[in-house]
């Protein structure tokens, strides 16, 4: 398992450059549909409640579904989403339902709140990519 302190291979930073050059121009993608279904899949939600994570209306979610780009902000936050699933997946063993789960409970770590209400932010990310962190290292409160 590779955590934040080993150097990254060759792969991983040439996939990072892609990335980061993606969130700058705006992401084109064969198909935006099958990448938005793809990420509400993995959490686990309606496209109704994918929306408000992209900050965007259902209307334009829909709108957006038809298209063959996104632009760089929900790029952005397509991403940042799909690197949530990533590590909560990693925390919970590849159990995509304990995760989803998860994602539902309200955690005394954010006010209450479920992480995907905390998901609507981008400080809210940091909060439960934080979390995850914790529960991954074994730190409870």
């Amino acid at each position: 398992m590779k955590t934040s302190h080993q150097p990254l291979a060759h792969s991983d930073v040439l996939a990072e450059k892609r990335q980061v050059n993606s969130r700058q121009n705006g992401l084109t993608y064969s198909s935006v549909s099958i990448q938005l279904d793809q990420v509400a899949d993995q959490l686990g939600v309606t496209l109704k409640e994918l929306a408000p994570l992209l900050q965007l209306s259902e209307s334009t979610l829909h709108r957006l579904r038809r298209q063959t780009s996104i632009n760089k902000h929900t790029a952005e936050r397509v991403d940042l989403l799909k690197a949530i699933v990533q590590h909560g997946l990693r925390v919970y063993g590849g159990d995509q339902q304990a995760f989803q789960n998860w994602l539902r409970y309200p955690l005394g770590e954010l006010d209450g709140r479920t992480a995907l209400e905390t998901l609507t932010t981008i400080a809210g990310f940091t909060q439960v990519d934080d979390v995850l962190g914790r529960i991954e290292h074994g730190i409870f409160f």
